[in-house]
């Protein structure tokens, strides 16, 4: 009889410091993964439950637990700000009933809001230029006049806050494939704003 009124003690201890720990009346914590977070501002509910995850965070956990076989939902309360970040509100396995299994497989997926970056070539005489970010490249057509300014924009866009170089991967030339002008890309490095870039300055010249 001392026996089980001894587990019957113990019991009820660790269910008091489970709540102690987590809040709720449940035992389990609900949680899952983040993707891409790369940006503050998200807030993920679960009924009246909320969590705040910190730009970098990887997962989360809410504050508080939930008993086995409960009803759960995770959703977005609150995106990031849009012009930074966003985060999918499809969270894969966000739906469920509560156990060891389920409370710790939502994944949420967010992405870096990303921006156009381009500008503009000067003196441009001949064909082939091609400038480039890292693996991504354009290249410039010639303007109708020669050495008339002429405008380019990367297809891929930037995400905000990424750094970007941009480089001269060709040349222009001639008909017969010789050299026409030298074409370099002036302040070609900085780290992209959240907004589009169309203000880097090549210029060509013999």
């Amino acid at each position: 009889m001392k026996s089980l009124y001894l587990r019957a003690g113990l019991a009820v201890l660790c269910g008091a410091t489970l709540a102690g720990c987590g809040g709720g009346s449940g035992s389990l914590q609900l949680g899952g993964t983040i993707v891409g977070l790369t940006k503050a501002g998200l807030v993920l509910q679960n009924g009246s439950s909320t969590v705040s995850p910190a730009a970098g965070d990887t997962t989360f956990t809410f504050p508080d637990l939930v008993a086995n076989d409960a009803s759960f939902d995770i959703e977005i309360k609150q995106q990031p700000d849009p012009a930074l970040a966003k985060c999918d509100p499809a969270i894969q396995y966000n739906k469920g009933k509560a156990n060891i299994y389920t409370v710790r497989q939502a994944i949420v997926t967010c992405t870096t809001t990303p921006y156009n970056l381009g500008g503009t070539v000067r003196g441009l005489v001949g064909k082939g230029l091609v400038l480039a970010n890292g693996s991504q490249t354009v290249p410039v057509q010639a303007p109708a006049t020669a050495g008339d300014p002429v405008s380019f924009t990367f297809p891929t866009q930037v995400p905000n806050g990424s750094n970007y170089g941009v480089t001269v991967l060709a040349q222009p030339t001639d008909d017969n494939g010789n050299p026409t002008v030298k074409c370099v890309v002036n302040s070609p490095a900085a780290v992209m704003p959240a907004s589009n870039v169309a203000t880097l300055d090549v210029s060509c010249s013999k």
